[in-house]
């Protein structure tokens, strides 16, 4: 009789353990399964992230030769103007010197 007692407790305390034991696999089991969907959207986000990463590559060659272009327009256009500028400077000296001597004779001619 203390055997089949035995073999009961045995058995119930072996149904305890299995049912504590299958409720901590099924927990585990379900922490997997998240683990598992987080990872494929995070490596999804990635690759994502990758096409956008080259797309910018290959974008930065070309957008920096445009910057280059503009750069030496620009160069090019400031180096006329600055050339127009002094033009304009020396045409300024010449009437200006012009204008002085014509004064200077006036001047001498008016003293005479």
């Amino acid at each position: 009789m203390e055997a089949v007692q035995y073999v009961i407790s045995g058995g119930v305390l072996a149904a305890i353990v299995g049912y504590f034991l299958k409720r901590e696999h099924n927990s585990v089991k379900s922490d997997i399964r998240e683990l598992y969907e987080e990872r494929n959207a995070l490596n999804n986000r990635v690759v994502k992230l990758e096409g956008k990463v080259e797309s910018i590559e290959d974008k930065v060659p070309s957008e920096i030769a445009n910057l280059e272009r503009i750069m030496d327009l620009k160069f090019e256009q400031f180096n006329k103007q600055f050339d127009e500028l002094k033009s304009a400077i020396r045409h300024a000296e010449k009437t200006m010197t012009t204008q002085a001597d014509a004064f200077v004779r006036l001047l001498n001619e008016y003293k005479k």
